[in-house]
């Protein structure tokens, strides 16, 4: 329609609107959404909610499985005699625990029940076989230190902390 040309007859009057001349300034402001709640959490985080917490308790399920073991059981037994040093201060002492506790563990296990029963050469050939065995030295000392006095010589020619780790790994690869 021009606006100089009359309106048709019946059609509504039309008046001049400053914002008829231009449609931008009747539109109205961008309304924004409301913010995100953060409760309750979207279904991805309760996945993985319930995911971590699975993974806790098969971690804590197979810690505690873990440390039913008798290898794990056998180390922290070993760990208190090294640890002990009032009642097993020299090598001799821990010896002699350590011969006990590894005829402990030879009774538990199904494959070698005969073992715990062997003494002298055999006990010690016995002792240093396969990839996790004991050093010659560390066999013969332990074959022989139940048997030792106090003060013996054999005793104070053993280190200590050799003994213990040579047992912690026939431990580990035969418990």
């Amino acid at each position: 329609m021009n606006p100089q040309t009359p309106p048709p007859p019946g059609a509504p009057a039309l008046t001049l609107d400053p914002s008829a001349a231009d449609p931008l300034l009747a539109l109205r402001d961008i309304h924004l959404p409301p913010p995100v709640p953060f409760w309750p959490p979207a279904p991805g985080w309760w996945m993985l909610a319930v995911l971590l917490v699975l993974l806790a308790l098969l971690a804590a399920a197979l810690e505690w499985r873990r440390r039913q073991t008798l290898g794990y059981r056998a180390l922290r037994e070993l760990d208190a005699i090294a640890a002990d040093t009032a009642r097993y201060g020299d090598a001799r002492a821990v010896g002699a625990a350590a011969a006990v506790l590894v005829r402990r563990i030879l009774l538990t296990r199904a494959d070698h029940p005969g073992a715990a029963v062997l003494t002298g050469d055999g006990w010690q050939a016995f002792l240093g076989q396969g990839k996790s065995g004991l050093p010659q030295e560390v066999g013969r000392f332990l074959s022989i230190a139940p048997y030792l006095p106090p003060a013996a010589p054999e005793a104070t020619a053993m280190d200590r902390a050799a003994l213990v780790r040579a047992l912690k790994r026939w431990i580990r690869g035969n418990a």
